[in-house]
């Protein structure tokens, strides 16, 4: 349940530092860590045996939900994403000016990229006609993917720490929570993903 606590406590911390509504800003962190601490997390490991909310759930049916969430995720990614865009914009600030800002845009866009995968794999039987790849191989890219993905995620969250508003709003020992938080679900994540799918294809190839 460690896992779960994670994806709970990061957002929480967060939102309690920054008061979601109290300035436009307010909005970017607090959709961005929910996006990625709380609904990616939960989207990717509702496959593992060992750490999914629904253990008993029929794989289909834990298809559905992940792509519900995952979808859910990007939205808050891109509104979050825009935000901050019009933040700047009304500052008069300059964009992708610092590491954080642009592996952030890079993030989302990759995640936007993935979430297209999954698509692609979840309706397989109307988009085979313009692929060529087996499922099971378009399955096993999305997967490794998605340690791609949440290396860039773990990255940028972790230079989200480093800002300015970070340093200055999230008292010390909270800003160690969400530093053990990080890195926690990225733990989780890598592990299932790399001991649980991708060496079972890669064991069933001859």
């Amino acid at each position: 349940m460690v896992s779960h606590l994670s994806a709970i406590v990061f957002p929480a911390i967060i939102i309690y530092s920054v008061v979601p509504g109290s300035s436009l800003f307010s909005w970017h962190p607090t959709l961005m860590s929910i996006a990625f601490s709380l609904l990616t997390l939960e989207g990717i490991i509702i496959f593992s045996q060992n750490s999914s909310l629904f253990p008993n759930m029929s794989r289909a049916s834990k298809a559905s939900i992940h792509y519900l969430v995952m979808g859910s995720a990007v939205t808050c990614a891109l509104v979050g994403f825009y935000v901050i865009y019009l933040n700047k914009e009304n500052a008069g600030k300059s964009h992708l000016t610092s590491w954080h800002g642009l592996l952030g845009a890079i993030t989302v866009g990759y995640a936007c990229l993935q979430s297209t995968g999954g698509s692609l794999a979840k309706y397989y039987n109307y988009t085979k006609r313009f692929l060529k790849l087996k499922l099971a191989d378009l399955k096993l890219y999305h997967a490794t993917s998605a340690v791609l993905l949440y290396i860039l995620i773990t990255v940028t969250m972790l230079l989200s720490l480093q800002t300015s508003w970070a340093l200055n709003s999230i008292p010390n020992l909270l800003w160690y929570a969400c530093f053990a938080c990080i890195c926690t679900s990225t733990l989780v994540v890598l592990l299932h993903i790399t001991s649980t799918y991708l060496p079972s294809k890669q064991q069933a190839k001859p």
